[in-house]
């Protein structure tokens, strides 16, 4: 019970003071989620392509 007060004491107390910021890290995250995205992509074309083939083969 202590613990939901304290929590709901926090979020009301919070002025942002020693808020870290996690810019850079999320920057980052970004372009390796678009980087994984296009990989992706490329892995997505290359199993259609390796499809194709061995229907043809077929």
């Amino acid at each position: 019970m202590n613990s939901i007060l304290n929590n709901i004491r926090r979020i009301f107390t919070d002025d942002g003071r020693n808020d870290r910021d996690f810019t850079d890290q999320e920057s980052r995250l970004q372009t390796a989620r678009a980087a994984l995205l296009v990989e992706a992509d490329e892995l997505k074309r290359a199993a259609e392509s390796l499809a194709d083939i061995i229907k043809a083969r077929a």
